[in-house]
């Protein structure tokens, strides 16, 4: 007798049919939220031409070599699209014309020093000192010091006359005066479209989570296929949490109304998503029934397949298949809980979708009234990880005597560096030395850890060899005699370099490597040794500075780790307030001395919790910066704790987007006895952060205690009201009992104490602040 094993039926939807060009706009999209790195690359496309064209003639005009026109034509031009990056058409044009005056004193200044060896090298390191210190000065003033420097190593490198100064000068402000044209007038600034393509790859982001999730729940039980598909899915969820946090970076300029608004539809559609990506996942771990998946799995290909708009449809189709199965009989089981909560989310997503087409077609096309900022805020286009953390780190850490700054520290190590590398790379290669200070500079640039700074120098090395075997193959294929090829291969190769260089750092240093073998062919200075001299004493750089970095003002990596966790409690203590109606600002917790923290914010009106879960997201986001190892060991070593720490650390912060996300009706009056018992667990994450910092070697015979508010709250349900606004307490009391939760088992690992909670004494406190 056989038994048929035919699977059962999915019924599932056929995907929605996208072109080849749609499917492809939306993967570009998503890698590059907004187009930020695309607009970059074509700026260096259009603009460099432009500028090597314009030198081209003004060297013609007088005089001077062609090769010298074109490249400090190109300079220019290429620095300015690489740094000037601002969504006012008006301000670019300013910055851009603004640098011309520290680009020609570094060349003239450098020209004029080319007999006075010496001081031409001091002069490179209190330039980089500058150009690394001027940050914190503000973007006009590090414009001028990026500017600066790359003009002084023009004028190092090419030895020229005085008398070439002032034509050298024209090539600049025409170079310049090109790059304005082309960026005000044919790429022009475009709040409304930018703010479109932030949405779709948004958007897009979000239907590879559902994606991720539909193939999760369509699974065998094949455990190895499972695995990878609940693999899968966790990926897709980390990068729609980190598009979000890009899309919300990008909005947080902007002060009005509709800006809000887009922050609100960004958070809950992120939540709505995401939600629906946690559960299917849950479903699929737990061994959810084969029936209870389909039914799930036919809700999910609903709206890929007809758009979030379908999401009440999706809603009723998994409450009605799901009413069907055997699991239904069973209204307190976890697997009924999970499915009510999709119907739930997929509802959401509809009042997301629909309000997202009405605040599209709200949005004013043209002019400065568009909710949407520039990129800039980010850290290279991406949510800021390790910078807010090391500047606390130097900030309050072993120099904050000496008014140490994060910009100042990297400015100190710029210099030491440079120092160091010159004399060592005089004597490798005394004509080449300047590959040595820059190979300091770019491990420094952009980088606040010493992670960060071995992975770029990493890249470095290896986008060098890499360029050096393609660049030098080009050299012997095309050699001197297809110069408008060289030029065009140029002028991609730095367009593709830009691309690459807020991402895969490897693929800017090997097409700047392509691109330095035809200009080195062309000034007939190759040599097939050139490339290896080159990563020789970029590696030297890199190192020293590296080195540097470690031994000059260091800051110990478990001391960055703990700032950052601090920083993350901070946010949470914030929101826990914020439950109960108190805004406080969460960069300032309070003394962990005083009973009632609280009690001394000035009232004002009631928080967003969707911001305040931000922060926590954020804060969230800039632990994981700093928790990468140098070197990930097989037993776990130290990242076992750290896993242990950011589980915790990540439940809270999960906790508390769960209630941002469906806040329910504000209480009208927030129970006393609640209101204490926020007061007393934002109390208990005061003196968490404190033991945090204070770090594992101190005496914790004496320390405070977390003081648990279990009973507490059980209290303020019993006594919650029917109808809405005892619903939104119940809420608080949910997300308040399991962030107090997670958060008391970190404090035990940390050595804290933990203690039960007296019911009295938070009823106290809570009438006092109520008073």
């Amino acid at each position: 007798m056989t038994t048929d094993r035919r699977p059962a039926p999915t019924h599932r939807l056929p995907p929605r049919l996208r072109s080849p060009r749609q499917r492809l706009w939306d993967r570009l999209l998503v890698l590059d939220p907004g187009f930020v790195k695309s607009e970059g690359a074509l700026r260096t496309l259009l603009c460099v031409p432009a500028g090597m064209a314009v030198g081209y003639a003004v060297a013609l005009q007088f005089g001077l070599p062609a090769v010298l026109g074109l490249m400090i034509g190109a300079m220019p031009a290429f620095i300015t699209c690489l740094v000037i990056v601002d969504p006012s058409a008006r301000r670019v044009a300013g910055r851009t014309g603004a640098v011309i005056v520290p680009f020609v004193a570094a060349l003239a200044g450098s020209i004029a020093l080319h007999p006075f060896r010496i001081l031409e090298l001091v002069l490179i390191v209190v330039l980089l000192f500058v150009q690394f210190l001027a940050f914190q000065w503000g973007k006009w003033a590090s414009d001028a010091a990026i500017v600066a420097f790359s003009g002084y190593l023009c004028g190092l490198l090419l030895p020229l006359p005085e008398t070439s100064v002032l034509p050298l000068s024209i090539v600049v402000a025409a170079s310049l005066a090109a790059t304005i044209v082309i960026r005000t007038v044919f790429l022009r600034p475009d709040a409304y479209r930018s703010l479109l393509r932030v949405r779709r790859g948004f958007l897009a982001r979000g239907a590879d989570v559902l994606e991720a999730s539909a193939a999760a729940l369509a699974v065998a039980d094949d455990s190895r296929a499972r695995a990878r598909a609940l693999r899968r899915l966790a990926r897709r969820r980390s990068q729609y949490h980190e598009i979000a946090l890009t899309v919300d970076g990008m909005l947080a300029a902007s002060g009005t109304d509709a800006a809000d608004e887009l922050h609100r539809l960004v958070f809950d559609t992120h939540f709505a998503i995401d939600e629906l990506g946690r559960a299917a996942a849950t479903l699929v771990e737990q061994g959810a029934p084969e029936d209870v998946r389909h039914a799930a799995l036919r809700a999910v290909t609903i709206v890929l397949r007809h758009g979030g708009s379908a999401g009440d449809d999706a809603g009723r189709t998994l409450a009605a298949r799901f009413a069907i199965t055997a699991s239904a009989a069973d209204p307190a089981s976890r697997t009924t809980v999970l499915a009510h909560r999709m119907a739930r989310e997929f509802a959401d997503l509809r009042t997301a979708g629909l309000r997202w087409r009405e605040v599209a077609d709200e949005l004013p096309r043209t002019g400065d009234g568009v909710p949407f900022a520039s990129p800039v805020i980010l850290a290279g286009g991406r949510p800021a990880g390790a910078v807010p953390v090391v500047a606390d780190a130097v900030a309050d850490g072993p120099w904050r005597r000496l008014h140490m700054t994060a910009s100042l520290r990297t400015a100190v190590h710029a210099a030491i560096a440079v120092a160091i590398t010159e004399p060592l790379a005089l004597l490798l290669d005394g004509s080449r030395f300047y590959w040595g200070v820059i190979g300091v500079m770019i491990v420094l640039a952009g980088t606040n850890t010493t992670h960060e700074r071995v992975r770029k120098g990493i890249h470095r090395g290896v986008g060098t060899v890499v360029g050096g075997i393609v660049g030098i193959a080009l050299v012997h294929v095309l050699g001197t005699d297809h110069p408008w090829v060289t030029m065009v291969l140029v002028c991609v190769l730095l367009a593709v370099g830009t691309y690459g260089f807020g991402g895969v750092y490897a693929v800017w240093a090997a097409c700047l490597v392509v691109v330095l073998c035809q200009v080195y062919d062309f000034s007939g200075t190759f040599t097939d040794a050139l490339i290896p001299i080159r990563l020789a004493e970029n590696l030297l750089g890199a190192t020293i500075a590296i080195l540097v970095s470690i031994v000059v003002l260091p800051l110990a990596t478990r001391s960055v780790v703990r700032r950052a966790v601090r920083r993350q409690l901070v946010a949470v203590r914030a929101f826990v307030l914020a439950t109960v109606g108190v805004d406080v600002d969460e960069t300032e917790p309070a003394d962990a001395a005083d009973p009632t923290p609280a009690s001394r914010p000035t009232p004002a009106a009631a928080p967003d919790l969707r911001a305040r879960s931000r922060a926590v997201d954020a804060a969230t986001y800039q632990l994981e910066a700093v928790l990468k190892p140098m070197v990930r060991f097989p037993t776990g070593g130290p990242a076992r704790a750290d896993a242990r720490m950011r589980a915790s650390l990540q439940a809270a912060a999960t906790f508390a987007r769960e209630l941002a996300g469906r806040p329910g009706a504000a209480p009208v009056d927030v129970p006393a006895t609640l209101r204490g018992a926020a007061e007393v667990l934002a109390a208990s994450v005061d003196r968490l952060a404190d033991r945090v910092v204070a770090g594992p070697g101190t005496d914790a015979s004496g320390s405070p205690a977390w003081t648990r508010i279990t009973d507490v709250l059980e209290g303020v349900v019993a006594t919650a009201d029917p109808g809405d606004a005892g619903d939104a307490v119940r809420a608080r009391v949910h997300a308040l009992g399991r962030i107090d939760e997670s958060l008391a088992l970190f404090a035990e690992r940390v050595g804290m104490p933990v203690v039960a909670g007296a019911a009295t004494r938070m009823s106290a406190v809570g009438g006092t602040i109520s008073s």
